[in-house]
């Protein structure tokens, strides 16, 4: 059967481009869309064909898993988002580009369909030993590479109406041509694809809707997911809190009696068990220089708006590295960072990733952001905005008091909510019943005696009594009654007093808050693990809640405006926690951990090395020259086997010679004979081996004779004799390449 490229069973003419052309442009990679497009579409501009066969279209079909495994490992070593299979398979249309190739340059009309399957191959292969005639079902693979890249377009993030619409051209040209009904009843299939594209988008439309919808209510997991600008606690929630043991990041700490506590991110507003960053209007400052930012702007309506307009970008210059500083105060640039606490912070990140940071942080170095930069908020929560790799290093310098957080506020950070201070419910009236039988916020402040008093013996008196033998620490809450979220802290001071981290940090801010002392809300991680090296490692199990206080000579209503915060206090870390919450929790790990935790910090260090500025050139050179070696073997061998599709005058291709097994010893002829000339008969040319290789010479005839049987004897060959041939050919070759070898 001859291979014709109006062939129905193949995608027509420019398909085939213009699909890999549409995914190049979706996915961001036009160049490399364009050259697949070149090299798939260039069967119609030459008439070079290789004659693969069997084995040919399963090399290419191994080369095609080989570039799938190196791109797995490559977005892996990238520190790639947590949907690596998305991110792998997006690049589908490359790496199953030589199955398409030899396809679209084979002389064969289709590839065997059992080439993707080794056990179906194998199983051929026995039949064929055994003397059984085995015809595989032959494919096409045109119109399943097509589907795949389509697949591959749609796991993009582009969000537009012209994707979409590319998207329903395509897959209705394919439908059209692949089909005979969409050439005998246009008019039929033409609704129908209609009617399949507005259906289509509307679900599309729908399905977005939804996911926003269930985003805004859901997107936020309990129990210690920590952002810039909320973080969903486990309080109220009943069951085992369970963290994962994965090391988030790496601290290697030059001062050994420093604070280990890492703090994220801060927040100063609660309700329904969840904390929120709202905001501080600016007040304090002493005059000192404030990077250019938006926080003097108006910020926007919605919430998240005005929680955006509170960044402010932080001071930056470039070191002779290349590599990017930033400081919150331009004058520590010139300081010397030998005064310096330095920490060395090693971990994943993503965009808008929070810093695990000491409070007293001053200057960062080391980082690669060239689409984006560090930004911080009135809170002081300082977060990476954009940065170029997975995996980020960078030198933090800490020491004196923090320059990044704003003075208390009057009205925020001495908010308790109404639920919590005195525990009730609201009648038909909209009118709060307070609830007898319940001790609140309020009671409790009274209680204990906080009032009046000042921040450090508040502190003291909250850790007295928290670490005290009435509260007790768990990660397990098996309550028979639900404590409900919006009174359940009251509840846990007054009743059941056994909670984890996020109770005691916001039972303490609440208090403190009760008593008049301004108290926020932080999460980060705990220092609890170190490393044979001295690095402290931080892992999901280290997760935790402390509080910020404000110690102060005087109210917070009462400082002036523009005042500079050293005057009349600072924010200091008070951890209400038991010191021993790690011991309560568990801190073996199982012996599977120790082999992930050294791959992890190989691959986290490898990336790491690999994209510092000096050593990116060095790679990509070492892979571009890898990659073209392999290439030009390729294209050597593939040109040494090249042949041409022969036309004859009418333009219709003549009839190909059939091919037999001993024509697979032509190559090993022309190394040991020399070149065939056109006028010497093929089988007369072959029996020269017999000449040189006097062993052979039986067998070689007997092949011979198979060869004229199967090529003139209009009954061919029978099923047993195929089986006999190969195996004969296979053997003539190994005899005449061990006696090549002798020699």
């Amino acid at each position: 059967m001859n291979r014709s490229l109006n062939d129905p069973h193949s995608p027509p003419r420019l398909l085939e481009g213009a699909t890999l052309l549409f995914w190049g442009g979706v996915t961001g990679h036009p160049v490399v869309g364009l050259v697949c497009a070149l090299l798939a579409e260039g069967r119609s501009w030459t008439d070079l064909r290789w004659h693969f066969g069997e084995r040919g279209f399963v090399r290419a079909w191994y080369l095609a898993l080989v570039l799938g495994v190196l791109t797995l490992v490559w977005a892996w070593l990238q520190g790639s988002s947590q949907i690596l299979l998305f991110e792998v398979l997006a690049w589908m249309p490359v790496c199953l580009l030589p199955v398409l190739l030899a396809q679209n340059y084979a002389t064969e009309p289709g590839m065997p369909l059992n080439t993707f399957s080794l056990i179906a191959r194998h199983k051929m292969l026995i039949d064929r030993r055994a003397g059984r005639k085995v015809s595989p079902i032959q494919i096409h693979v045109g119109y399943p590479y097509l589907c795949l890249v389509m697949v591959a377009a749609a796991l993009s993030r582009i969000d537009e109406l012209a994707f979409f619409a590319g998207m329903i051209f395509l897959a209705s040209c394919a439908l059209v041509f692949a089909s005979p009904v969409g050439r005998l009843r246009p008019f039929s299939i033409g609704v129908a694809l209609l009617l399949a594209g507005v259906l289509g988008a509307g679900g599309s439309i729908g399905l977005n809707a939804l996911w926003m919808s269930l985003d805004s209510v859901f997107g936020t997991p309990p129990g210690g997911y920590t952002t810039g600008d909320s973080s969903q606690t486990a309080i109220g929630q009943l069951g085992m809190i369970k963290q994962s043991k994965r090391i988030r990041w790496r601290v290697r700490d030059t001062e050994a009696g420093g604070s280990r506590l890492f703090r994220e991110a801060g927040y100063n507003h609660y309700t329904g068990g969840q904390w929120w960053h709202r905001p501080v209007p600016e007040r304090g400052g002493g005059g000192q220089d404030v990077p250019p930012g938006n926080r003097d702007e108006e910020p926007g309506g919605t919430e998240l708006d005005k929680r955006e307009g509170d960044y402010e970008p932080l001071w930056d210059r470039t070191l002779p590295n290349g590599l990017l500083q930033f400081a919150f105060d331009p004058a520590e640039f010139d300081r010397d960072p030998g005064i310096r606490r330095k920490l060395i912070v090693r971990g994943k990140v993503d965009t808008k990733t929070p810093l695990p940071l000491p409070s007293t942080t001053q200057r960062l170095s080391g980082f690669q952001v060239a689409g984006g930069g560090i930004d911080w908020n009135s809170l002081g929560t300082v977060r990476l905005e954009n940065p170029d790799h997975g995996v980020v290093s960078f030198e933090a310098f800490a020491g004196g008091r923090p320059l990044y957080e704003a003075l208390p506020d009057p009205e925020l950070d001495l908010q308790v909510p109404l639920a919590e201070r005195i525990p009730g419910r609201l009648n038909a009236d909209e009118e709060w019943i307070p609830d007898p039988e319940r001790k609140g916020i309020r009671d409790l402040c009274d209680e204990w005696g906080l009032r009046g008093l000042p921040a450090r013996e508040a502190t003291k008196l909250i850790k007295e009594r928290f670490f005290g033998p009435d509260f007790s620490y768990s990660m397990f809450l098996g309550y028979q009654r639900a404590s409900r979220e919006n009174w359940a802290v009251s509840r846990f001071l007054s009743e059941t007093q056994v909670g984890h981290c996020e109770y005691f940090a916001t039972a303490a801010v609440l208090l403190l808050r009760e008593a008049g002392i301004p108290a926020r809300y932080c999460v980060g991680y705990s220092g609890q693990e170190q490393s044979r090296d001295g690095e402290w490692l931080l892992r999901g199990s280290h997760a935790h809640a402390w509080c910020r206080v404000w110690h102060g000579t005087m109210p917070p209503d009462e400082i002036p405006d523009g005042a500079d915060p050293a005057s009349y206090g600072r924010w200091e870390d008070f951890d209400a926690t038991t010191p021993r919450w790690l011991d309560y929790e568990g801190s073996g790990l199982p012996w599977s951990y120790h082999l992930i935790d050294w791959w992890q910090k190989m691959r986290e260090d490898f990336l790491v090395w690999r994209t510092l500025p000096g050593n990116t050139g060095m790679v990509n050179w070492l892979i571009i020259t890898v990659g073209a070696l392999l290439l030009a073997c390729l294209v050597v061998r593939l040109w040494q086997s090249r042949t041409r599709r022969r036309e004859e005058a009418g333009g219709t291709m003549r009839a190909e010679v059939m091919r037999t097994p001993l024509h697979d010893l032509a190559r090993l002829a022309e190394r040991r004979l020399g070149p065939r000339n056109e006028s010497r008969a093929f089988t007369e040319w072959i029996l020269g081996l017999g000449e040189l290789v006097p062993a052979v010479e039986a067998d070689l005839r007997r092949a011979v004779s198979y060869h004229w049987k199967a090529r003139f004897d209009p009954i061919g060959l029978a099923p047993r004799e195929e089986g006999q041939f190969k195996e004969l050919c296979r053997g003539l070759r190994e005899q005449i390449g061990r006696a090549q070898r002798g020699k």
